[in-house]
């Protein structure tokens, strides 16, 4: 079902589920009405919201009501890549050059594969999206600002040693277009790594005022270049030529080094999965800083089909820390990363890593779905009401999930449960529009 046109598009609409369910919590079984613009008028029992003659129903017995879905971190641009194998033994350089031959060049196969990505997206119940823009170019952000997702295309910077001054130059002819990028998809930045990217270039990054997303703490390698400035990525930068005897290493982990100039601007982190206990203490500073400061806040954004299939964390590494961090206060969200790494060629979904994680590691589907909405809403600096069901609330889409026995649910919280051990699409009740 998609938003009505015509007269029932000027009409209130009262949704009728086994259950719904957001980040706040849920109800079962669920009347959902919402006013022709797509406000939340009300969420509650049957009985709870009365009877309204007025509205257009749509009942669906069987489902648990959710809103769409936030994926704080893709690369649409990769999808027409398609799902690839990592070669362990080959190692990630290998890996890295396998995307850098096949990923598209030309503007317009950048959007096709963008295109493909935003309809794998909505495949898997996507309504917002935190993508980051290869190629340095705009041909990803402006195709994806075309379509009918919300969120923000981030543009992947490189600068570091030689190359950190055409990095930086880059990033001003960025900042001077972010004004012309208004709408339902914003404008933001990437600066790619810790170890291909320079603090100068962090910090202009950070001064923009744009979103900003980056990669940190992803591999032990990287933990070893930041520590020492050597090690395979150190070698990586002889190779390409951008090696320069500034980049000597800076006797701290990823975060310790870069978290003081993201903490300027806020940040969305990707990955995390070497973290030692010092950085959860500063990141934990931060976001409490930040909360108290009413500022955009650090926080993270856990990919974990991609982690498991890159085989982190390595044995003897203890697992990723993201429940910790949650219960310190650091927001985290969910991402798929690139489809290159996924198991689900027809779809782009945050449901499936949030179905891993309850599996894998018993997580509580409520604070899945809180990562999966809020946490993901708040790093990309999106209102929250667009990732919620409460009154009030203005969803960016609705989306069904049909259970085995959803006549028989008398608990949200069990709904979600099941929705989770299923393997079934959701489907879509409310489409995203885009809209601003």
């Amino acid at each position: 079902m998609d938003r009505p046109d015509g007269p029932d598009a000027r009409r209130a609409l009262r949704v009728e589920a086994a259950a719904a369910a957001d980040a706040h919590g849920g109800v079962a079984p669920a009347v959902l009405l919402l006013d022709a613009a797509g406000e939340v008028l009300s969420l509650g029992r049957p009985e709870m919201v009365g009877a309204t003659p007025e509205a257009r129903t749509v009942s669906v017995p069987n489902s648990l009501l959710l809103p769409g879905l936030v994926n704080a971190h893709a690369h649409l641009d990769l999808t027409s890549i398609g799902p690839r194998p990592f070669d362990a033994a080959a190692g990630f350089a290998a890996w890295a050059g396998m995307i850098r031959r096949k990923r598209p060049a030309a503007p317009e196969a950048i959007a096709d594969s963008v295109r493909a990505g935003v309809e794998a997206s909505l495949r898997g119940g996507t309504a917002i999206v935190g993508d980051i823009a290869g190629n340095r170019g705009l041909a990803a952000a402006e195709a994806l600002r075309h379509l009918s997702l919300r969120g923000v295309s981030y543009i992947e910077v490189f600068g570091i040693g030689a190359a950190e001054d055409a990095g930086i130059g880059f990033l001003d002819e960025l900042g001077s277009l972010a004004a012309s990028f208004t709408g339902a998809v914003r404008l933001g930045v990437s600066p790619h790594a810790s170890y291909s990217c320079g603090d100068r270039l962090y910090a202009r990054a950070a001064a923009l005022g744009l979103p900003l997303a980056t990669h940190l703490s992803e591999t032990l390698e990287e933990l070893r270049f930041n520590r020492d400035g050597e090690g395979p990525l150190a070698d990586l930068l002889r190779e390409v030529g951008v090696w320069s005897d500034e980049v000597v290493g800076w006797h701290a982990t990823p975060i310790e080094r870069l978290l003081p100039i993201l903490a300027r601007s806020g940040a969305a982190i990707a990955h995390g999965n070497y973290l030692e206990h010092r950085d959860l203490d500063r990141l934990a500073e931060v976001a409490a800083e930040a909360a108290r400061a009413g500022i955009s806040p650090v926080g993270l954004v856990y990919c974990p089909r991609a982690s498991a299939y890159f085989g982190h964390p390595i044995a003897g590494e203890p697992p990723h820390r993201y429940r910790e961090l949650r219960e310190r206060g650091v927001p985290v969200a969910l991402g798929t990363d690139g489809m290159v790494c996924l198991d689900t060629p027809d779809r782009l979904s945050v449901l499936d890593e949030m179905r891993l994680l309850h599996r894998r590691d018993g997580a509580d589907p409520s604070t899945l779905l809180a990562m999966a909405t809020v946490d993901g809403a708040t790093l990309l600096g999106e209102p929250l009401e667009h990732a919620g069901l409460a009154t009030g609330d203005r969803p960016a889409g609705l989306l069904a999930i049909d259970l085995p026995n959803g006549r028989g649910v008398v608990d949200a919280g069990a709904a979600l449960q099941t929705a989770l051990r299923l393997d079934v699409e959701p489907r879509w009740l409310l489409e995203p529009r885009g809209d601003p």
